[in-house]
């Protein structure tokens, strides 16, 4: 197996993890005309965490693979409240956060797609 599967793995499920230790955060990022704002954070969190083992179980790596590139398009509205608010917050622009955040968007579905 990659070492960059393991990376993988473990980013999404410190991720997941942290949807349950810092789960203000993630409900605050999950866009204002949702419901159940928390739960949504909190279910992230568990898939999150499940996309891991999922990624490491062979026979459910393509899989988890291509739920991941989904997820990871179904989540981008929570990453544009989030530089909405941190570009408020820093007094910077947001094309700057932009800049940063829609490439590494777009580089996390293409390394789920390496495992499809």
């Amino acid at each position: 197996m990659n070492i960059d599967l393991y990376i993988m793995a473990g980013i999404y499920g410190f991720a997941g993890i942290t949807h349950f230790t810092h789960t203000r955060f993630f409900e605050y990022a999950v866009p204002k005309v949702l419901v159940y704002r928390r739960f949504i954070a909190l279910l992230s969190g568990v898939l999150e965490i499940l996309i891991a083992l999922g990624l490491l179980y062979a026979p459910t790596r393509s899989m988890t693979a291509a739920f991941l590139m989904v997820f990871l398009v179904a989540i981008y509205p929570a990453n544009i409240v989030q530089i909405n608010y941190y570009s408020k917050k820093y007094q910077q622009p947001a094309l700057l956060f932009w800049a940063i955040r829609l490439p590494m968007q777009l580089a996390l579905i293409y390394w789920a797609y390496l495992y499809v």
